[in-house]
């Protein structure tokens, strides 16, 4: 009788023991199922013409004494700044865009300072893309021996950057609407999106140093503004069903 009482009760904790195990620890079950997601990224551009151009001019003057070659130097982007303000340009849209004052030294074990070099730059905003030559001849003649080059971007493209998120986010739901049906399964509502843009500025090649200049070089100094690409991209992930 003591026996038999023995065996059912180790086989009743066997079988309580063996229904434990199969079901889900409390761990388990209180942990949300995984959901199912794709990532996708859209991507739209367009050619824009540009609508500013950045002209960076200056002087250089070099002189035994630093005092004597910043009041040189002065002088000069004095003339430079009121030829362009007499030619129509904004002092506003003028600005300096690098000063600096530089020691000169001989090739001798001592390092003696022999002379003083010094640089100012003004950087001109124009949007009338006709005054670029202009610009550059009339800053040549009130004494600019540097000129840098020019810089052409879009500043004004906010609608064309709206059109191009627009686009983009449409390719992307229609990438993850292909790989959501490719999977069996059917997209979803968007659980995150990042949108990241990129609208460059470019230079010309133009930039020299015009007591290199020919002197019978045209007056006339062709700049074309070409076009530039402005692009947006997203990033998004959409929930599967």
């Amino acid at each position: 009788m003591k026996h038999t009482l023995l065996k059912n009760t180790i086989m009743s904790a066997l079988f309580i023991s063996a229904a434990i195990s199969c079901l889900p620890t409390l761990a388990e079950a209180q942990q949300p199922a995984q959901e199912s997601i794709v990532h996708v990224t859209g991507y739209a551009q367009q050619q824009v013409v540009p609508d500013t151009a950045l002209i960076t001019v200056g002087a250089e003057t070099t002189e035994t004494d630093a005092s004597e070659a910043r009041q040189k130097n002065n002088l000069i982007m004095q003339q430079i700044t009121n030829s362009l303000k007499n030619m129509g340009i904004n002092k506003m849209d003028i600005r300096t865009n690098g000063f600096t004052v530089s020691p000169n030294y001989d090739n001798g074990k001592n390092r003696k300072i022999i002379s003083y070099t010094v640089s100012n730059a003004l950087r001109i905003k124009i949007t009338d893309f006709d005054l670029i030559s202009n610009v550059i001849n009339t800053s040549e003649t009130a004494g600019a021996n540097q000129i840098y080059g020019v810089q052409f971007l879009t500043e004004h493209s906010d609608v064309v950057k709206d059109s191009l998120i627009k686009e983009a986010v449409q390719n992307g739901r229609r990438a993850a609407e292909a790989a959501a049906l490719a999977a069996g399964g059917t997209l979803g509502k968007v659980k995150e999106i990042n949108v990241s843009g990129n609208s460059p500025s470019y230079g010309s090649n133009f930039a020299m140093n015009s007591s290199l200049i020919s002197v019978k070089r045209a007056d006339y100094t062709p700049i074309e503004s070409g076009s530039n690409t402005v692009s947006e991209s997203v990033d998004i992930t959409f929930y599967l069903q």
